[in-house]
This record gives C-alpha cells, structure tokens and sequence, in this order.
C-alpha cells in the first residue's frame, strides 16, 4: 500500500476532490515540478510483467512563451529516457495531501502540438498539448538483453544481481537468499529477473511508488486495509465472476537435459471440486490440469517440490473467483495489496489484481478471493 499520512484515512471515506501532477525527471534531474496531468488513465495488474502502465495529456503554458511539444530527442517529454514521477493529489477544504504514486517512463508521445502567435515580431507560444503513454521503469528493463549468453555476476546475493541486472535502485523488502548455481540467463533481462525473484525469493518483482526495485511474496501478506459498505464507507458496487480459464490444479517442474525431459516434482490439488482424481483413484470431473514448469536454477527435489507447491497456490484457487470491484477513489491501493472485503454475507479476505484509475471519483479493481 503507498506511504500516506493517517489523515488522508478519513478524508477518503468522506467528500474530496482529486486532480494528477507529476515531475519532470531526465537522468535523475529534475527539470520541471508540479506539471499538472490530465485524462489520466492509469492500470495496475499484478500478473503481468510490467505491471503499471498509463497515459495522460499535459496542456502546459510557459510563462517564457516557449513551446514545449517535443521535436528533438533532447527536448523535454520525449520517450527517450525522460520520466515522471506521478503524483495523486487528494485536497479536502484545507486539507491536501500529496501521494506519490509511482515512477514512469515515458514510451511513446503519440499527439503533441504548440498554439503559436506573432508577437513583437517573433513566434512565441501560448500554450502545448502533449499526449503521453507510460510504462513503469520495469519496461525498460524489458527492452535490454544480454549480448552474449550470461551467467550471474556472482552467486552470494539474489538482490545484489537484481540490482546488477535492472540498473535500478532496490529496496531489500523480502529475506536475501543466496543464488543456486551459475547458469546462463535467457536473452531477456526482464525474463531472467522474474525467474531469480520466482525461484529462489519466492516473489516477483514490484516497483515500489518511490522507483525503487522491490519485492513482492507469491504468498499473501497481512491486510493492509478494510473496505466498508454504507455511511462512510468506500465500496460502490461488488459483482462476480467465476472462470475455469487459466485454473489448473497440477503443477509439474520439469527438469532439462538437451532433448531429455524428466519430472523433478509434482504438486496436486487432492480435494475439493480441482482434485485431480476421485479417492478410488478414477478421473475427477475437472480432470487433470498440468501448469508445467523448469528453471536451472532448481538443483534438489526439495526445492522443485516447494517451486511447485508454492505455484500451485498461485494457478489454482486463486483464479477460480475473481470479484470486479467498484470503490471510491483511493490512491494507497496497489496491487497485491491484501484486503478486508465487506459483504452482506461476512467479510471475505481478498488480494487486489487489478485496478484502473481515472481523474474521476471511483476507480475499478478486480480481487482474487483467498482459498
């Protein structure tokens, strides 16, 4: 959940008004503050690779005339290294707080144009629109690949190779392990960043509100919030929705040899509607559904077997149920945030995959429902 003082707590579940800025960075320099956002649209999920993207217009004046709609790679707004770090701006009467809600480069500037005038004889601006698409920082980690087959830079710190192969700042949130062996990476910086954090962290990679480089356990945390119903609450509308895409109920780590494939460890759901089998061992109505999966960074059958059960909790209850939430807008929730989720029938704890954010007063989140 991001950093907010326990003010803004009450001022969300009363009435406020909510506008975006953000802060022009290039190389870690500042260059412009306080640059206000509009049609702003930012997405959250949890199970994808970059998980935070967005888009939004800047309408910018300068007070020196100067246009302001890229035209070099060396202006500023350029999708070539320039970034912005997004702020949630919540005010209430006196009250205002400011949120931070995350580092974004910027990829791609699909619309910009200055309003031009003659004046005094030379062509000053009055005012540019520059439209923007965002990605948070773990796209450009996306983009860099290893020239040549790679091993890890030393094996003592799965942190300190996670630092070594973002070029990121990292934040330490999880236990450091040690890494297994000295394998080659796969091409992808970002493939092989995900393979260290879900292997031997049991994680995935999370960027922190602040850009820096954290971690994100595949088990759930604590709960970080309640969503209440009724006076004073937050929850607009709860709806649901129930899919057998994408839901296994086995988990097999394969191990890798040239063209030999053996399995090193298996993980099962043995009851309930996902069993694999009946208990006089026939076929189960679901039947049996395998989420394969190998690293070479698996060295025992101790290890494949937690892998395995570990993933198994990821691919198969959790998926089963997901609830699309409507809620008031609320700029702490991230996902894989842990909630209390108020129903007519009790309270139901649930994890946050994913939310859409606007400049209007709700946003939408989809929750997995806990096994």
């Amino acid at each position: 959940m991001r950093f907010s003082t326990d003010l803004l707590d009450g001022v969300l579940t009363g009435a406020f008004d909510h506008y975006w800025s953000a802060d022009l960075i290039y190389d870690g320099e500042l260059r412009l503050t306080s640059v206000p956002l509009t049609n702003v649209r930012f997405s959250e999920d949890g199970n994808a690779q970059v998980q935070q993207t967005g888009s939004c217009t800047i309408v910018w004046t300068d007070v020196f005339g100067k246009a302001m709609a890229p035209r070099m790679v060396s202006d500023a707004f350029t999708p070539f290294g320039a970034q912005l770090r997004v702020y949630s701006n919540v005010t209430a009467g006196p009250f205002q707080e400011r949120v931070q809600y995350g580092v974004f480069e910027i990829t791609d500037v699909p619309s910009a144009y200055d309003e031009d005038m003659l004046f005094r004889g030379q062509v000053v601006s009055t005012g540019s629109v520059i439209d923007l698409e965002l990605a948070e920082q773990l796209a450009g980690v996306g983009e860099e690949t290893f020239d040549v087959p790679s091993p890890p830079s030393q094996l003592a710190s799965v942190w300190d190779e996670a630092a070594v192969i973002s070029g990121l700042q990292i934040a330490r949130t999880i236990d450091d392990q040690p890494i297994t062996r000295s394998v080659m990476y796969p091409d992808s910086k970002l493939d092989a960043l995900y393979e260290l954090f879900d292997v031997i962290l049991d994680a995935v990679p999370h960027m922190a509100a602040d850009g820096v480089l954290a971690a994100r356990p595949n088990a759930w945390g604590s709960v970080v919030h309640a969503l209440r119903r009724g006076q004073g609450g937050q929850i607009v509308q709860v709806g649901g929705s129930m899919s057998a895409a994408s839901v296994y109920n086995r988990v097999a780590v394969r191990a890798v040899s040239g063209d030999q494939k053996s399995i090193l460890a298996v993980a099962e759901v043995n009851d309930g509607p996902l069993r694999v089998r009946n208990a006089d061992g026939s076929r189960s109505p679901y039947r049996a559904r395998t989420y394969y999966q190998s690293s070479e960074f698996v060295t025992s059958a101790t290890q494949a077997q937690n892998w395995a059960a570990s993933t198994l909790g990821q691919v198969s209850t959790l998926r089963t149920q997901l609830i699309p939430v409507t809620m008031t807008f609320d700029p702490r929730i991230e996902r894989g945030d842990v909630l209390i989720l108020e129903r007519l029938r009790g309270e139901l704890p649930v994890r946050v995959r994913t939310i859409s954010r606007t400049g209007r007063a709700t946003q939408e989140m989809t929750v997995e429902v806990a096994s």
